[in-house]
């Protein structure tokens, strides 16, 4: 094994066993403290968008101390700025190269742009921050989750139980569920994926017209076939029902509630699948989530999220009715399933573990919005939608209306006839609903302004580049 890529180094387990993490104040002044410990608060008590307004005070001043600089980062990338948040770590870095809040920030960059080692190269850095090593541990593991080393996750777990400990903090549940998940898989990788081809073509099936749903089907260990809904608002590899799970006789580990749309939470299991067939393609030793969620209630099906697809370029067709998936390492050959001169939109997509994208509602600022294939509408943060779109238009739009998701039933604001800007294309007379974010925001960590469906996607033929971190909509010839 190579031993640059190890995640937790022997000297790492001894500076944490000694106590000596660097303090949030080393080698600062008193206000200078202050300021980055009101900044932390306000960021990891969720609070994205107050913090990056308090960051944008703190760097006006051009005295700003590298350490403030860094914090002052974190707001900015939660808040949804990449490039700008890139810009103050590598200016803090350069002055101090071993600030850990840089290196989280650093982090989440490389896993937003799906580079998993070099996100984990600094994440082994960032758990030294006094502010935000919870945060630091559980991207590390979930990172180190995605490179698939079940070793790896055991050293991390353990580093988990110190840190928590002598904070005298309890152990987050993903660890110990994660823990319980991957028992008797030591020196296994999860996600080992055999098989190769140029162009796999998988049919697209649909069951709900009405919903533009796109499934497709993966055979699960050895047995049958069981159709999947495409989602890439999912972070995980698949989801499976409980019918599904009892089908295939898994042994259920951990527990926990998930979120989502509907007003209602879900409860959540976890198993292992020995083995997933999609075409020439397996993918042995494969985690799972098993939830109840309302999608999938009474049926025995499932959910492909973007933890799945980001390991291939993608092309979804809907005329066609196929799902094309190429290699990762071989970007040349999505290029070359794409008509230049047919492009509706060619545009960054990034990956906040679901598909992301930058785009404008009804004239509002750019913001951030999940990208979610399996969703047959719109939403937008309340706070948002009361600041930025409410006030331009006519109340008597604005009606009541409901929306169905994972958790079920939810009766929300809704407004139609909205345009929505994704680069220099301009979707019109679109259905928006507001929807309050909060909780979405808080497990991922940043602040989107809400969610683009389907609607925006089917028009076109989509192709997501996994690897150069782009969305491209393609023109279907006229018939």
């Amino acid at each position: 094994m190579n031993k640059c890529a190890r995640i937790v180094s022997p000297i790492l387990l001894l500076l944490l066993s000694l106590g000596q993490i660097p303090a949030l104040n080393s080698g600062q002044s008193p206000s200078a403290t202050e300021d980055a410990g009101k900044l932390a608060t306000l960021i990891r008590g969720n609070s994205f968008r107050e913090a990056d307004k308090l960051a944008a005070t703190l760097l006006a001043d051009p005295a700003l101390d590298a350490h403030t600089m860094a914090v002052c980062g974190l707001a900015v990338l939660k808040a949804g700025r990449v490039k700008e948040a890139e810009a103050l770590f590598e200016k803090a870095i350069s002055r101090s190269a071993g600030i850990p809040e840089a290196h989280l920030g650093l982090g989440r960059i490389a896993r937003i742009r799906n580079d998993q080692d070099e996100a984990m190269a600094h994440f082994r850095r960032a758990v030294l921050s006094a502010a935000f090593y919870g945060e630091a541990l559980r991207w590390m593991w979930r990172t180190a989750w995605d490179r698939g080393r079940v070793d790896d996750l055991f050293e991390i777990h353990k580093l988990a139980e110190e840190r928590y400990g002598r904070e005298s903090e309890p152990l987050p549940s993903l660890f110990t569920n994660g823990l319980a998940q991957v028992k008797g898989l030591a020196g296994k990788r999860l996600f080992e994926m055999e098989g190769s081809f140029e162009r796999l073509e998988v049919p697209l099936v649909v069951t709900e017209p009405r919903l533009r749903v796109r499934m497709i089907a993966l055979k699960l260990n050895g047995k049958g076939e069981y159709l999947f809904h495409i989602d890439s608002a999912s972070a995980d590899f698949l989801t499976l029902s409980p019918l599904l799970a009892e089908e295939l006789g898994l042994a259920q580990t951990g527990s926990a509630t998930a979120s989502g749309v509907g007003t209602g939470t879900v409860a959540v299991r976890f198993s292992v699948l020995d083995k997933v067939e999609l075409g020439p393609v397996t993918f042995r030793n494969v985690p799972v989530m098993v939830s109840d969620i309302h999608t999938l209630r009474g049926l025995k099906e499932g959910l492909v999220g973007t933890a799945l697809l980001k390991r291939f370029n993608v092309t979804i067709d809907v005329e066609a009715e196929v799902m094309k998936l190429f290699p990762l390492e071989r970007p040349e050959l999505l290029a070359a399933n794409i008509s230049r001169a047919a492009l509706a939109a060619d545009v960054p997509l990034y990956l906040f573990d679901a598909t992301t994208v930058e785009a404008s509602m009804a004239g509002a600022p750019p913001a951030f919005y999940i990208l979610d294939t399996a969703a047959a509408t719109n939403l937008v943060d309340g706070p948002f939608f009361a600041e930025h779109i409410k006030p331009k238009l006519d109340p008597a739009r604005i009606v009541s209306a409901g929306i169905q998701g994972a958790g079920g039933a939810q009766q929300v604001n809704q407004v139609n006839g909205l345009s929505i800007s994704l680069g220099p294309l301009v979707f019109e007379g679109q259905t928006v609903h507001e929807f309050p974010m909060e909780t979405l925001n808080e497990i991922g960590g940043r602040y989107l302004a809400g969610l683009l469906g389907n609607p925006l996607l089917w028009p076109y033929r989509v192709h997501m580049d996994f690897r150069a971190g782009r969305l491209i909509l393609e023109k279907y010839p006229k018939s």
